[in-house]
């Protein structure tokens, strides 16, 4: 990203993982989060991720899913997201039994 006049900017390229997303949004909460306090490269981070995450209703095939996973195992903070939001809930099997229907 780079000025381009007074109130524009021009941007060349996108990180990868906005390849096919809305990335002008994630631009735009970029430059208006430029201002703000804390570390800029940690929101820039926290931005793209939150941007080119899957979406509800988008399909995966099987491999996708299966790499989705691993790459989560991978991260120091599996279990939520950027915003807090959780990225998994445990269910006991008693649990699974009532939701479908099903006893001992």
């Amino acid at each position: 990203i780079e000025p381009f006049g007074s109130r524009t900017y021009l941007v060349r390229t996108v990180p990868a993982p906005l390849h096919n997303r809305d990335w002008k949004a994630a631009v735009t909460e970029l430059l208006e989060s430029a201002t703000a306090q804390g570390d800029w490269t940690e929101r820039i981070a926290m931005s793209i991720a939150c941007h080119s995450a899957i979406r509800a209703g988008q399909s995966l095939t099987g491999d996708e899913m299966r790499e989705m996973v691993r790459q989560l195992e991978r991260t120091s903070l599996p279990r939520s997201c950027p915003h807090g939001r959780p990225t998994m809930l445990q269910l006991s099997a008693e649990r699974l039994r009532k939701e479908f229907g099903r006893t001992g």
